[in-house]
């Protein structure tokens, strides 16, 4: 199973575009309020720091998961471990993108159809995807849909231009400071940092390398111009106060597009194109848990059969999320802030890059 450079940058922009112009938008500008886009400025460059740092592991072991990787540089007992909180995260993040689509999709267009409905069907068509065609096959979608979402994204952007008001945005920075943009930009740099996945597809690149960072990064890159847009139009639209009570800011924004009388209801297209970008999230995360499960019990030829025990427990899951219903907003301060941005996206691909110098360089030089 090989993907090219190019796909991987596709697969990467809509893991970090598509969520996050639906979740980080909110708890961005409740915090940051006009300076929301300051706090996606610091967002991107710091999740550019995390995917650098990952890549650069990966780098390292070009031919290894996050699971081989971290057994070559722990041992057998430390590097299984500590992949054991990504395993948890990969499942904590199935189970909440499909709790998002469901309110999504019920707010939307289907108001009465029951939950289970909606996440067994959404489970059903990425089980089957990531099961007959595998990571080949989500590189593919990735390359047709991610050029058609930009095209969509850049229409969305110029359709609603003139219902823009720039006065929105003052005054800058004096009724924040940078207590209050740091702490809107945790919410996008969460999502973006979601980016540390590469350590489990850095080795299905084709060829693995420069190219292959490059392609990374590029991709973290343009995500955060595009999230930077977006929250600089949701702001210009409706301001701050009201932008920051929406709980789809940006799709709200697309229901106002109306020109020459025939130009509308440009929201059907964003929810097909969101819709696409979730079904790619949803099949990364399955393939990658799967894949990992099976390589972590040393069984990783069996890993579409590990996908029959993913699926099953990955509907359970978000059918609990559901049935409790915990505030998003808990849900990604309590959890993801606190815990996974902190400890999977930095402590441990920092803690790996490390100790993999530091015996690098005691062979250097035990081989002098």
């Amino acid at each position: 199973m090989k993907i090219s450079n190019r796909q991987l940058f596709w697969i990467i922009m809509m893991l970090e575009i598509g969520i996050n112009l639906l979740v980080s938008m909110t708890p961005t500008i409740l915090r940051a309020k006009q300076d929301a886009w300051i706090s996606f400025i610091v967002a991107g460059v710091l999740a550019l720091a995390i995917t650098y740092i990952a890549a650069k592991l990966s780098s390292r072991y070009p031919k290894q998961t996050l699971v081989g990787l971290s057994t070559a540089i722990l041992g057998k007992w430390a590097g299984r471990l500590i992949v054991i909180p990504f395993v948890l995260q990969w499942f904590w993040v199935m189970g909440l993108i499909l709790r998002d689509e469901y309110l999504f999709i019920r707010l939307s267009v289907l108001y009465k159809t029951p939950a289970w409905v909606i996440i067994g069907t959404m489970i059903a068509v990425v089980l089957y995807t990531v099961h007959h065609g595998g990571i080949e096959a989500i590189g593919r979608v990735s390359e047709l849909w991610g050029p058609i979402l930009m095209v969509i994204l850049a229409l969305t952007f110029g359709l609603t231009f003139n219902n823009l008001d720039w006065t929105l945005l003052l005054p800058v920075y004096a009724d924040t400071g940078p207590g209050a943009i740091m702490n809107g930009a945790f919410a996008p740099l969460s999502l973006l940092g979601e980016a540390v996945l590469l350590l489990m597809l850095f080795p299905f690149a084709e060829k693995p390398g420069k190219g292959t960072r490059k392609a990374l990064l590029l991709g973290v890159a343009i995500s955060g111009v595009v999230l930077l847009l977006g929250v600089l139009w949701i702001i210009m639209t409706f301001g701050p106060a009201v932008g920051g009570r929406l709980q789809f800011p940006f799709f709200e924004m697309v229901k106002l597009v109306y020109l020459m009388e025939f130009i509308q209801n440009m929201d059907i297209f964003v929810m097909a194109i969101w819709l696409v970008c979730i079904f790619v999230k949803l099949s990364i995360m399955m393939f990658i848990t799967s894949y990992g499960i099976a390589e972590w019990t040393g069984k990783t030829g069996s890993w579409k059969k590990m996908l029959w025990i993913v699926a099953p427990v990955t509907f359970i899951l978000t059918m609990i999320v559901i049935t409790l219903n915990p505030p998003a907003g808990h849900l990604l301060k309590g959890v993801w802030i606190r815990y996974v941005l902190p400890v999977n996206m930095v402590a441990i691909p920092l803690l790996l890059l490390g100790v993999s110098w530091v015996r690098g360089r005691g062979r250097g030089k035990g081989k002098q």
